[in-house]
């Protein structure tokens, strides 16, 4: 999986996080590979973790330069700054279906 950090104003509403997460999901899901995304916001410190689930690294490393491309005009069109980008393994996970809204 791969979890991207994302900054923006303090003062911005948690709808726009909500919202780039509908814009994105649509184009995710034609990747190959693709298999899920979480949104989460903190909205007193204006950060955002975009997290993308993926059958594996190499299918998410096969579209690394499209997906940054993608990112950025995400981030810019919602004037937000990527503070970072790291890959992750993961190793356990229970989400159920009360977590999703």
């Amino acid at each position: 999986m791969t979890v991207t950090t994302t900054k923006g104003a303090p003062d911005q509403p948690l709808e726009v996080a909500r919202i780039a997460g509908e814009e994105m999901l649509p184009w995710l899901r034609g990747i190959e590979g693709f298999a899920g995304l979480l949104v989460l916001s903190h909205e007193e410190e204006g950060r955002t973790l975009v997290v993308t689930f993926w059958e594996s690294r190499e299918l998410a490393d096969a579209h690394l330069a499209a997906r940054a491309e993608f990112r950025d005009r995400i981030t810019s069109t919602v004037e937000v700054q990527v503070e970072d980008v790291a890959d992750y393994e993961l190793m356990f996970a229970d989400l159920g279906s009360s977590v999703a809204r």
